[in-house]
């Protein structure tokens, strides 16, 4: 679907085996019988959360996490193959789930990768082009623990700096946007043991069966077995239904001492491909105290020093997206502007950050809301795409490559196709374009592997 795009003043104007990756990939047979004339490659047999990146040569690389080990793999043509996974590092803590993993970003000098650990700590490891070695880890955050939500997002500029935006944990007095950081402090985040499974808006709605009166929305709260269920919330926050209603009284019961949510997003910029890293600063603060506490903010890099962050805020109790615009390469950004007309409100965290992205000077931006999938542009009403969640895109000449889950079906909305296809199999779909307008790559989990698919 070539989506709607408008131009903006982007101013001026358990320890796990290392996993297994076939140089030429695994072809899925089934997979070509759908429509699409290319096949499902398998990048790695095991892998949690990958991160996809290309450099201007047009490379592409995946990084993902496996354990506590954070490993990388290499296309030289386009994603038809990639090389044998190589491992980058060992993070003693390393999280991942939920939109947490390694972010990888490659520039024209530095591969980099950026990861979070159960501390509340990001750390950097960095590639000079040309060379296998990788250096690290690199502190990102300046103060400990300040990375608590272990929810981060990096992207090069033309330029060769390296951006790194987070949500932020620190307490903090007022500034620009409502805060500046009090460098005093310490945030800590004490992470589950196991990443939450998450139903899907099928499960959810069949076991509701129908929505009780008075209701307001649906919720999901981590249970002590690492699950995530549901609750139906009347418009003051009180519980009318739940899965399992126990279980939400004794979670309300653990959490009724600890601190609310204070996320803020946050920046700091790297010079050398991540090894050192500027005074971290803080971009926006809601001033009902947090964003959007689990949804993973987006960053993206124009030319001449514009930098784009789109986040969950989280206002009133609407959770809606955001997006922010620097045009001095992150020393200050706008007034941050909410994306679509429409709103939500929801006691609780979608756990869904979206994806953004800009071409030729335009940007475009996907993301959920009560279970249906909407593209957007700045200052325009949103296009709705279809149920689903976990929405990614990629831009070019060509117009908007959309993947998202819709229940464990990975769908796909691409230039030249009028409806939603299914493209495989999955959770947590990337997508990214491919060079000279080839069309895009799609990444996403299947089955405990990484895989990948051309899009064309």
């Amino acid at each position: 679907m070539d989506g709607p795009s408008v131009e903006i003043l982007l101013r001026r104007q358990k320890t796990m085996r290392p996993p297994k990756v076939l140089t030429l990939g695994i072809i899925c047979f089934a997979a070509t019988l759908d429509g699409w004339s290319q096949p499902v490659i398998t990048v790695a047999d095991e892998g949690e959360q990958p991160s996809i990146s290309k450099d201007s040569k047009g490379n592409i690389g995946i990084a993902f996490g496996s354990g506590e080990n954070i490993y990388f793999a290499l296309s030289r043509d386009n994603g038809r193959t990639f090389s044998a996974a190589e491992k980058v590092a060992n993070l003693e803590g390393l999280v991942l789930g939920m939109s947490s993993g390694p972010q990888l970003s490659m520039g024209g000098k530095y591969f980099s990768i950026v990861a979070p650990n159960r501390a509340g700590d990001l750390f950097a490891w960095r590639r000079t082009t040309g060379t296998s070695a990788w250096e690290g880890p690199f502190r990102v955050n300046d103060v400990a623990g300040a990375a608590g939500e272990s929810l981060a997002a990096t992207a090069f500029d033309s330029e060769g700096k390296l951006y790194a935006t987070w949500i932020d944990t620190r307490r903090s007095v007022g500034g620009q946007h409502g805060v500046r950081p009090d460098e005093d402090s310490e945030a800590g985040y004490d992470m589950p043991d196991t990443p939450p499974v998450m139903p899907t808006r099928e499960e959810i709605m069949e076991e509701i069966g129908g929505m009780p009166e008075g209701a307001a929305g649906v919720s999901l709260y981590p249970g002590a077995d690492g699950k995530m269920y549901w609750v139906v919330l009347d418009p003051d926050g009180n519980a009318l239904r739940a899965k399992d209603m126990k279980g939400y009284e004794a979670f309300k019961t653990r959490n009724e001492e600890r601190p609310k949510p204070n996320g803020k997003i946050f920046l700091s910029v790297s010079r050398d491909g991540g090894k050192s890293w500027s005074k971290s600063e803080v971009v926006y603060a809601s001033p009902d105290g947090s964003v959007c506490e689990c949804c993973k903010p987006s960053i993206v890099t124009g030319d001449q020093d514009n930098v784009l962050i789109m986040f969950r805020n989280n206002v009133q109790g609407s959770r809606d997206l955001y997006l922010t615009q620097s045009d001095d390469g992150g020393s200050t950004f706008d007034e941050p502007r909410k994306l679509g007309m429409g709103t939500w409100v929801i006691h609780g965290c979608p756990m869904d950050g979206g994806g953004l992205d800009v071409a030729s000077r335009k940007v475009t931006a996907v993301w959920q809301r009560k279970g249906e999938v909407f593209l957007s542009v700045p200052g325009q009403p949103e296009d709705r795409i279809g149920p689903g969640r976990f929405p990614a895109i990629a831009s070019n000449g060509n117009g908007n490559y959309v993947l998202w889950n819709r229940g464990k079906d990975v769908m796909a909305m691409t230039p030249g196709r009028l409806t939603p296809e299914k493209v495989g199999t999955g959770s947590f779909p990337l997508v990214i374009s491919l060079p000279h307008g080839d069309g895009a790559l799609g990444v996403w989990i299947e089955s405990g592997k990484v895989v990948a698919r051309s899009l064309y």
